[in-house]
């Protein structure tokens, strides 16, 4: 019978082997030492050595040899004792990943017309030159030949994909001559050819000592070779982890690549072995549970067996240890998975994992874990682009690019890496300096407008090559590393110390030296694009910590979680799109190009990750979580958790009765508040002798709507800030019309000239011109000024026959009586018209939305009101007092809006409507409510913030959620 085993989903493997050999080799262990075993990974390597250690206890022992048959090495090889001089002098060197991505980007570069692309960046090309490194890959691994390409039809495809087909022929005939030439070959082809060598000295030679490949499904032909040859040893073994041995014939004849033994299946079809013929290593630990793993992943041509499940079919035992955690978003979820891992250290030597494909819930995960002082090792690590000191080489190399902008100079003067040969506390007090004081503020302040100067003059260099159309790429990476260095130096002359240490430094280090070495290849390169070239290449660079972390708690993803055990398993993100993950598409070849080409078919990927689904569900202990939302979307259960629930329904089992509730619960009281107090508006009420004794007549409507503005603006005398900075926007478009507007009145503040628009149009050029418009800004304004122009020309042709004079920009005061003594509004109008009768018309130029005449009647749009009451009074200058005939809005280029009739009624309600107001806040007891009337709020506010108006404005009764 072939030495051939299988170890159940329901066992430890490791353990189950450790404990296998130790009790074999306990009489003579010294000999143990010459076994081989050939693991999927290191990490199973690991595991196992783990699991010897863990069984032997405090006793000394020499563990046996475990190589990743993955990563097969040359020194390996020489374990066998053969003479392999010959055979190694004819196996190149591979060539390094990194000189074959920027070839492959050169490539890319000089080919993009063959894509059908008038113009690439090298970013795009970077994601490109990576997938077809991928692509390489896995035509080795398949032993295929890029020759085949020849054989595709291209008529058969989309357009699209012709003129790739046609670039990846043109690729891969330079490619092997390029290998050539460097006397190197691609790595997964020499990985390979060594795995094949091995098999050839170990057929030709087979070693004397005992080998056992265990727990690999040899995923690719030359790993299912050397399988084979081990079985084929006199002292060869194969041990598989998880073959289902309860999946009836005919539903075993129906396996597709979607299915978890696909590979298993292959597997056992290429060594030519029945499924009867695999013997159990050891006795099921749950057999039960076996069973049901078996039901729920029957393939779908035979589902309607399912109907055959008898009620009770799976007991209490089955199910013993296995629970639901149903969660309403992924905070709830990544809250619930950390408790849980939180609560396993309560027992002492408990271990526990989360494994997941979500790299989003591994992170939250991570950072719910730090509420307890825990670091939790991640095995996926954290992309560098993410940590500090990425940030940072980030930021430096951003300034350059643009141009020492404002915003890029504060984050990176802001970041902790920044020094700049200073103290850092003086460093980050210049900043702060040169934000408020000189951006913000519009002050001088020498000693911080002197940092910009320093900075610059730090990265000259770096930001010299910025300044040139091409640049030596290995150049770039030179002076961006100097002057990042240099920045980062301190008053304590500590800069590459500070830089490159810790785990995130090291990475960074390790990343920029290997790009480095191969920068040569891309040679020159557009200045331009070197940001987001680094970007593209710092993607894939990843940090993990050596050590600090917590030795009993994982998180891991399902590759890296075979073959290890942990007492209780969490399967993380079991939502459709993440268990299993979603097929992505290829850039280069489409699903019918793949398949002409023979290439394995997507769905093969879900088959392997239900293989790992199935030998973790097949855990003592272990929990399903998911998310019914993720970020506001609804989420779809994996077809997994679905299909659980439809065979413990034939059972007879609901699946509600294996949802954990507890952690649950938890996660979502956890940071709940003991009790709730309703938050009230803010109601300063400041002293009489503070309050404002004029106004302005545009902020009486702001009193009016919201009293705490203006306490804040003329009690506390706020200000909001200037932005950094400031691009235009259209209340910036209405001021240049205001002022184009303006000059033309006083020009012609009598008569309207009849070549009104010529003159209008050429200011309008002029006022374009001085204010230095962008071309894109400029496309939009211009044509509304020149719709603006045509209703202008048009209105004032006829609207002139009856006025004298116009004024422009009439500055004007009213006083009155108030409790608190004399009261002030003042107001500038747009424009002051006084008719040929003597009567004067008011109008206010609007850019925006005009104010309706019941706003106006009603007291809301108190503006031209007020205006009306300083001209009936007199209060403009250079107008004699008169009647107001009209208050006029013009909403330039669109309508008129007129209020008249009844004029003095309406101005001496809104005189009796100031006066209320007034006398009403000239007592001490009137507080600055707050926004008093939800329906009646401004549209917009500066102190909005200032009076935290979203929380104390939540809609909703105390206590709910």
């Amino acid at each position: 019978m072939p030495k051939i085993f299988n170890i159940g989903a329901s066992n430890n493997f490791v353990e189950e082997v450790a404990a296998k050999f130790l009790a074999e080799y306990e009489i003579r262990p010294l000999a143990l030492a010459e076994v081989l075993f050939l693991l999927p990974n290191r990490r199973a390597c690991k595991a196992l050595a783990d699991a010897f250690v863990k069984l032997k206890g405090m006793s000394p022992m020499l563990l046996p040899q475990m190589l990743p048959v993955g990563d097969v090495e040359e020194d390996e090889l020489l374990l066998t004792g053969a003479n392999l001089d010959a055979a190694m002098e004819q196996l190149p060197p591979e060539i390094d990943a990194n000189e074959r991505l920027m070839i492959f980007i050169k490539l890319v570069m000089a080919k993009q017309n063959d894509l059908g692309l008038e113009k690439m960046s090298l970013s795009q090309a970077c994601y490109l030159a990576q997938d077809l490194a991928g692509l390489v890959d896995v035509v080795n691994n398949e032993n295929l030949d890029f020759a085949n390409l020849g054989k595709l039809v291209p008529e058969e495809y989309a357009s699209h994909w012709q003129e790739t087909l046609e670039f990846l022929k043109i690729i891969t005939n330079f490619w092997p001559q390029i290998l050539q030439e460097r006397g190197v070959v691609d790595p997964s082809w020499r990985r390979n050819k060594l795995l094949s060598l091995q098999s050839m000295i170990w057929q030709a030679n087979p070693p004397v000592k005992r080998i056992i490949a265990a727990g690999t499904t040899a995923t690719f032909p030359a790993m299912k070779e050397l399988v084979k040859t081990v079985l084929g040893m006199p002292r060869g073994e194969v041990i598989l982890s998880g073959l289902d041995k309860y999946l009836d014939e005919t539903s075993w004849g129906e396996i597709d690549e979607t299915h978890p033994q696909f590979e298993l299946k292959e597997l056992l079809d290429y060594l030519q072995i029945e499924r009867v013929e695999v013997a159990d290593f050891v006795t099921p630990g749950n057999a039960k549970r076996e069973e049901m793993i078996s039901e729920l992943m029957r393939p779908a041509k035979t589902t309607d067996k399912w109907r055959e499940i008898a009620t009770g079919q799976f007991d209490r035992e089955t199910l013993d240890g296995l629970s639901l955690i149903n969660c309403s978003d992924m905070r709830q979820e990544a809250l619930a998975v950390a408790l849980l891992m939180r609560e396993t250290l309560e027992h002492p030597e408990k271990t526990a994992a989360l494994v997941t494909a979500d790299r989003n819930l591994a992170r939250r995960v991570a950072a719910e874990l730090e509420r307890w002082d825990i670091k939790v090792d991640d095995s996926a690590g954290r992309p560098l682009g993410l940590t500090s000191v990425g940030a940072y080489l980030r930021m430096v190399a951003q300034i350059c690019a643009n141009d020492f902008s404002k915003a890029d100079f504060l984050s990176l003067m802001k970041h902790p890496l920044a020094a700049n040969g200073q103290n850092y506390a003086a460093v980050r007090q210049r900043v702060r300096d040169l934000e408020k004081i000189v951006w913000r503020g519009g002050a001088e302040n020498e000693k911080a407008e002197n940092l910009l100067q320093e900075v610059k003059e730090t990265l000259r260099n770096f930001y010299e090559l910025f300044q040139q159309p091409q640049a030596d790429f290995k150049l770039l990476i030179c002076q961006h590393i100097k002057a990042a260095e240099a920045l980062a130096r301190n008053d304590k002359q500590e800069g590459e110390q500070i830089l490159w240490k810790g785990d995130a430094g090291e990475a960074a280090a390790n990343f920029i030296a290997a790009m480095y070495e191969k920068a040569e290849v891309l040679g020159s390169i557009d200045v331009s694009e070197y940001l987001g070239l680094f970007e593209a290449m710092m993607a894939k660079a990843t940090v993990r910590p050596k050590f600090g972390t917590h030795p009993r708690l994982k998180i891991l993803g399902p590759i890296e979680a075979r073959l290890t055990h942990f007492d209780v398993m969490i399967i993380g993100g079991v939502n459709e799109g993440v268990w299993p993950k979603q097929a992505g598409s290829d850039p280069w070849m489409s699903r019918p190009m793949k398949k002409d080409f023979g290439f394995p078919l997507p769905e093969k990927a879900v088959g392997v990750m239900g293989l790992d689904f199935s030998l973790l569900l097949g855990a003592k202990e272990v929990y399903l979580t998911r998310s019914e939302r993720v970020q506001g979307t609804p989420m779809v259960k994996s077809r997994w958790w679905m299909r659980l629930e439809t065979i413990l329904k034939a059972a007879g089992i609901k699946a509600e009765s294996l949802e954990d509730l507890i952690y649950k619960i938890i996660a979502k009281q956890l940071d709940r508040p003991q009790s709730f107090s309703k938050i009230n508006p803010p109601a300063p009420c400041p002293p009489v002798s503070a309050r404002p004794r004029q106004m302005s007549a545009s902020a009486v409507e702001m009193w009016m709507r919201d009293p705490y503005a203006v306490f804040a603006k003329y009690i506390l005398r706020l200000k909001p800030l200037d932005e950094v900075e400031q691009d235009l926007t259209y209340a910036d478009y209405g001021s240049i019309i205001h002022k184009i507007l303006e000059e033309f009145n006083n020009q012609y503040s009598g008569s309207f000239p009849e070549n009104a628009k010529e003159i209008l149009l050429a200011m309008g050029r002029r006022a374009f011109e001085e204010n230095e418009l962008a071309l894109e800004r400029r496309a939009f304004w211009w044509p509304n000024f020149e719709k603006t122009v045509d209703w202008l020309a048009e209105k004032e042709q006829e609207y002139r026959l009856d006025i004298e004079k116009v004024y422009n920009e009439a500055e004007g005061q009213f006083a009155f009586e108030a409790p608190a003594g004399e009261f002030v509004l003042k107001a500038k109008a747009d424009r002051v018209d006084v008719n040929k009768d003597g009567k004067i018309n008011i109008i206010d130029y609007k850019t925006g939305k005009a104010r309706s005449p019941k706003e106006v009647k009603n007291g809301y749009a108190p503006q031209l009101p007020i205006e009306g009451l300083i001209a009936r009074a007199g209060g403009f200058e250079r107008i004699k007092a008169a009647e107001v005939e009209k208050l006029i809005y013009w909403q330039l280029a669109k309508k008129e809006t007129v209020i008249d009739g009844e004029m003095d009624s309406l101005l001496d309600q809104t005189l009796d409507k100031i006066k209320a107001l007034a006398a009403l806040f000239d007592f001490e007891t009137t507080p600055y409510i707050c926004q008093p009337n939800p329906n009646k709020i401004p549209e917009y506010s500066d102190y909005e913030h200032l009076a935290r108006v979203k929380e104390w404005s939540v809609s909703g009764e105390e206590g709910d959620d």
